[in-house]
């Protein structure tokens, strides 16, 4: 399975206050999220504000971006929602 991150394509805030980022999986793209908790408590996320969301996921994208491909060959290329439980 080959899995990329899409670097050029700004990561969005949902209106559940999760961020939504691109990967491609086998030449597929879909979305992936992480939610406020998970950003909060793992990567400084002040609060729910966009611009305190997307400085976190910045903050983390590495480490965002290395869990979000272990769930994605965990579960075979789906979109995945990263949790707070997700990061040790």
């Amino acid at each position: 399975m080959e899995i990329t991150f899409v670097s050029h394509a700004m990561p969005k805030v949902t209106a559940m206050g999760t961020v939504s980022f691109q990967a491609i999986v086998d030449s597929q793209y879909l979305w992936c999220e992480i939610s406020w908790e998970a950003l909060r408590d793992h990567f400084y996320a002040r609060s729910l504000e966009k611009d305190d969301l997307l400085d976190a996921f910045h903050i983390g994208r590495a480490k965002i971006e290395q869990t979000a491909r272990q769930h994605l060959e965990a579960i075979d290329g789906h979109p995945v929602l990263l949790m707070t439980t997700d990061f040790a």
